[in-house]
């Protein structure tokens, strides 16, 4: 069995870009002065588990989207990486106006 590492910038731009183009949210971006992430991830033996901060366009059923969300990077990163995903822990941090 061959064994690699995946550097935690290539899984959180698997996460980015698997929510690229999702027009009901975005990556919630916090304050410059703030040092929070809103993508960590942690990788621990095959498995993975993600933590995101978002922001939902005003009107989304929130536990909706928090499960297409769920799906949506949990897919991304088996596909792409192997890696089992354990858990993906979603964060509504904000709102934004519809067709904004």
């Amino acid at each position: 069995m061959t064994q690699y590492l995946i550097a935690t910038s290539v899984l959180e731009n698997i996460v980015r870009g698997s929510l690229e183009g999702d027009a009901r949210l975005r990556i919630h971006s916090p304050l410059p002065l703030v040092r929070t992430r809103p993508i960590e991830i942690a990788v621990n033996g095959e498995q993975c588990f993600v933590s995101i901060q978002l922001d939902a366009r005003m009107g989304e059923n929130l536990p909706s989207l928090a499960g297409s969300v769920r799906r949506t990077i949990a897919d991304a990163l088996a596909s792409m990486t192997g890696l089992k995903v354990a858990a993906v822990d979603v964060a509504f941090n904000g709102v934004f106006p519809v067709g904004v």
